[in-house]
Formats: C-alpha cells, structure tokens, sequence
C-alpha cells in the first residue's frame, strides 16, 4: 500500500533522521553508512554545490521515509549518477523509493540529462536493489569483477532518458557500418575494373 508522500530538497532537521535511517539500513556496513552521511553533509553545508543534490521522501505525518542523492557525473556532457537511493526498511515497498527515484529522474530531464547510471553490489543482499532497478527500466551496463573484494563485483544500472538518442546512436552505428561496408565493396569493383 502506497503512503501519501512529499518529495522535497533536504532541510537541516532531516539530517539526525536520514543517519538513523542509514544505520538502519542491514546490508550497509557502517563505512558505507559513513559515506552516505558525508554526501549528506555536503548537500546540507555547501551551498550552490550541484554534485550531491539530496531529495527526502517525507510522509503524511513529516516523518523522513528514505532519499535519494545524485549529481551529474564529473567530465560528461549529461550523464548523471544516483549515488545513494535509501528507504527506512519499516517503508520500503510503500511507494517511497519509486517516488524519490521518479522525481530525480523528472528533474535530470529537465537539467538535459541523457543516461543516468546507478552502481551497487553484486552480493546477495543487494538482490533487491538490483530488482528495484530492473523493475524501473535500468539495465545492467557494466561489472567490473571483485571491485569492492575478492567475489563482490561493481554492478552498474543505466537508463537512457532520452530514448530517441539511443535509436539515433544506434541508426548512426548502423549507418556508419554500412558506408565501411559498402566502401569496402567499391574499393573492390574499382580495383577489379582497373585490372
């Protein structure tokens, strides 16, 4: 059952909150909960900063469910990163993660935004993150094996927000493909008829 909720810019009183509901939180480690709350930092004290830009679930009764942190990836042309998508697990499967990762994904449209990346574990109690994604049009583009320690691979989710860039790119590779091949086949008529 879904729950009305607000998606909203992070506010200095959430920050107590979203640390409980990192710890909360039973496949992180606590390094990784630390480096949930350092973004989380960066996106309360660095004013004008467009790297972590944090967005809270708030619920009907303005309890924090989860947020989402993300920033465009550095050196792209409009590529941006999910960093962190955390729902308290008292509210998952409540709407709180769709809602977050909806709104995010509406704002980087509007911020030109072509591919949004998300990175996760491949460890078991990651599974479902990875079926949050799958279920949400990410598809797994990339593993780069024993990133995070012998047997936990970096798995990396993406999504084209504009899927007529993608038909494009694809058009233009099977275009230039087909002016190889075609110049291959006229270089050989032109090197048979010069006998």
């Amino acid at each position: 059952m879904s729950l009305p909720l607000k998606i909203r810019g992070i506010q200095r009183r959430d920050r107590r909150r979203l640390e409980a509901i990192l710890k909360a939180q039973e496949h992180f480690n606590a390094e990784e909960a630390k480096v949930g709350l350092e973004l989380i930092d960066i996106g309360l004290t660095q004013t004008g900063q467009e790297d972590y830009l944090v967005r809270v679930a708030e619920g009907p009764e303005a309890q924090i469910l989860g947020y989402l942190c993300y920033g465009q990836a550095p050196l792209t042309d409009a590529v941006y990163d999910i960093y962190w998508i955390v729902v308290h697990p008292a509210f998952r499967n409540r709407g709180a993660g769709t809602s977050l990762l909806h709104q995010a994904e509406e704002e980087m449209k509007r911020r030109k935004a072509r591919l949004l990346l998300i990175e996760t574990s491949s460890r078991p109690p990651y599974e479902t993150a990875r079926s949050f994604y799958r279920s949400r049009g990410y598809e797994e583009r990339a593993r780069i094996l024993d990133y995070y320690g012998v047997g936990d691979h970096k798995l990396i989710f993406g999504k084209n927000l504009n899927p007529w860039k993608k038909v494009a790119s694809c058009a233009l590779q099977v275009t230039r493909y087909t002016l190889q091949v075609a110049g291959y086949g006229l270089r050989i008529r032109d090197r048979a008829s010069r006998g």
